[in-house]
């Protein structure tokens, strides 16, 4: 037999393998969910960072061992395709019986999840023998679920839980700090961070290295901007909120600017864009071009004295550092600083945290009570316990003690008020941020030019500013017409229905979104 013609050959078996092969696998799946004995759903997620694939597997294990007839699949997916999978499998009906809601808004969460308000308030029956077993279910996370409560503000239903809080950690090399500055201790604030960024320089030009102080990266570097120049803005938002509320929101900010009471020549806003360009001094040249992996292996390749990274990093740092990581929250500047103090009124909590793990039930499930069931064992005391160590995160569970290496990943629960960022970050139709990161080049790295970057604010701003407004306003308009049809539905409910009575916190809410609409019209059109 000739060469080709068993080359040939050989494909076609492959083929017929493949095949049969499929079919078989189609067949078994058919014949797992059509028994009577035997209960599949699914849990698809985004989150493929080290320990969290292994923590679910020994949830799903702990579960299935107590619920035999249930079979659990994991489906992790990578996080730069999520958004495009997870709409997809929603909008086809596809979607696994519990999916992560990551970058997902108001509109799809309220069509394709389950609302979970009606069980909230009872108590989740695997705390039983804890000290959480008659607290009402959504009293034992952290927050109360007030992070999940956000992604819905329309409609005010929570359609999820969060399994874990992020915190925003700056990561340093012990060993090398200890070498560099004689103590291994982390800066305790802004004023000794920029002093580390001395010593690196002046052990550079000693040793002849091109060691950087922070590894830096793109997206991780617009974080720790948003941490760190809202410092500026604490007392500035104590005067300007419009609502008295102790904030002030983009939509008010932007209508704030173009009143002319504010602008980039502001003191404090002037400060904040000379905060970024010192940090970004600190920082891997060319960082907004780095990308995370990057970052890491400069880090881990000690060629960083630290890194800034989110807490979803240090099991990464953990496994692979061949030397000893430390980390603190990012030193802000204390009120006591020569240069930037005087705004600044102190600490900032982290009670409301970084919601991460972010899960809920699609409305096709076909096993809704054993998806909420689930849900109900992965946040118990006991099992977010297992699922923090395996992971090396935070759990969002009231008294669950944070991994035995990693104490200080935990939220910093005391503090005062936060200030605002000055880059109009995920407002309308993200123009007016959009162009801010464009140029954010003129105001950072080391031949900075803040007073230009300012003028060109002041110059271009406004007009991008009008168009994010026009959209911001387009999405409240439709928030008003969906909370129509939801306060319609209730109002022809029976009198006794549990559901009901939500139409007047709807109406409440639709008459905010009115006010919206009436004071902020105006600012539309120059």
């Amino acid at each position: 037999m000739t060469a080709p013609k068993l080359g040939q050959r050989l494909a076609v078996f492959i083929l017929i393998g493949v095949f049969a092969g499929s079919t078989w696998q189609v067949f078994r799946r058919h014949e797992r969910s059509s028994s009577p004995h035997v209960i599949e759903i699914q849990l698809g997620h985004w989150l493929l960072h080290t320990g969290m694939r292994e923590a679910f597997d020994a949830a799903i294990a702990g579960y299935q061992a107590i619920h035999p007839n249930v079979r659990i699949t994991q489906i992790p997916v990578p996080v730069k395709s999520y958004a495009a999978w997870t709409r997809t499998q929603l909008v086809g009906e596809t979607a696994p019986d519990l999916t992560g809601m990551l970058t997902l808004n108001e509109e799809l969460i309220s069509r394709y999840y389950l609302p979970l308000s009606p069980y909230l308030d009872q108590p989740n029956p695997y705390n039983a023998g804890s000290n959480l077993e008659s607290v009402p279910w959504r009293d034992t996370f952290i927050d109360g679920l007030s992070a999940m409560r956000n992604l819905t503000p329309t409609s005010g239903e929570i359609c999820g839980v969060t399994l874990q809080l992020n915190s925003l950690r700056l990561f340093y090399n012990k060993d090398l700090l200890h070498e560099i500055t004689g103590v291994d201790t982390p800066p305790a604030n802004f004023s000794e961070l920029m002093k580390i960024g001395r010593q690196v320089a002046a052990y550079n030009q000693r040793t002849g290295q091109r060691l950087v102080t922070i590894a830096g990266c793109g997206p991780y570097a617009r974080q720790l901007f948003n941490l760190l120049l809202p410092s500026q803005t604490q007392k500035l938002t104590l005067e300007l909120s419009p609502s008295r509320n102790l904030r002030v929101t983009s939509l008010e900010l932007a209508a704030l600017i173009l009143e002319g009471k504010v602008d980039y020549d502001t003191p404090e806003f002037r400060n904040s864009l000379n905060l970024m360009r010192d940090v970004s001094t600190l920082l891997t040249p060319g960082y907004m071009q780095v990308q995370r992996d990057e970052a890491i292996s400069a880090y881990l390749q000690q060629n960083a004295l630290m890194f800034f990274a989110g807490s979803w990093d240090y099991a990464i740092l953990a496994a692979d550092g061949q030397f000893t990581t430390g980390m603190t929250p990012l030193p802000l500047p204390s009120p006591d600083d020569p240069v930037y103090g005087r705004y600044v009124l102190g600490p900032v909590s982290e009670a409301a945290g970084y919601p991460e793990a972010m899960l809920g039930i699609i409305r096709h499930s076909s096993h809704p009570e054993v998806a909420l069931d689930f849900l109900r064992y992965l946040t118990s005391r006991k099992v977010a316990a297992d699922f923090s160590r395996i992971s090396h995160r935070i759990s969002s569970i009231i008294g669950t003690l944070p991994p035995p290496d990693a104490g200080q990943l935990g939220p910093r629960l005391q503090g005062g008020i936060n200030g605002f960022t000055v880059d109009f970050g995920w407002f309308g139709a993200d123009l007016t941020s959009n162009f801010f990161q464009r140029h954010i080049h003129t105001a950072t790295g080391p031949h900075a030019d803040v007073p230009a970057f300012a003028r060109l604010l002041n110059t271009e701003i406004p007009g991008y500013l009008r168009q994010d407004i026009a959209r911001q306003l387009t999405r409240v308009k439709r928030d008003i017409q969906r909370l129509d049809a939801t306060i319609a539905f209730q109002l022809t409910l029976p009198a006794d229905a549990p559901v009901r009575s939500s139409w007047t916190r709807h109406l409440e809410t639709q008459h905010l979104r009115q006010v919206d609409i009436l004071s902020y019209s105006r600012y539309v059109e120059p």
